[in-house]
């Protein structure tokens, strides 16, 4: 399930950008959809870096079956 930042999340990083990009006036669209996709993009790495963990930690909690290398 994916998750999607929250206003006050993208507005803080709208501002961070803004800053970053020395404080110049007129690109706060710009900066607003960079932090969307910025944190968007943090929140489904985020989602499927857990989901991996728990794959991998289900998965060593299996027994090797008989005749198996591993």
């Amino acid at each position: 399930m994916a998750h999607t930042p929250s206003r006050e999340e993208i507005e803080v990083r709208a501002y961070e950008i803004y800053e970053e990009r020395g404080r110049e006036e007129g690109h706060a669209l710009e900066h607003w959809v960079a932090a969307e996709e910025e944190l968007t993009n943090r929140l489904a790495a985020a989602e499927t870096g857990s989901r991996i963990r728990a794959a991998v930690a289900q998965a060593m909690q299996k027994p090797a079956t008989a005749g198996s290398n591993r």
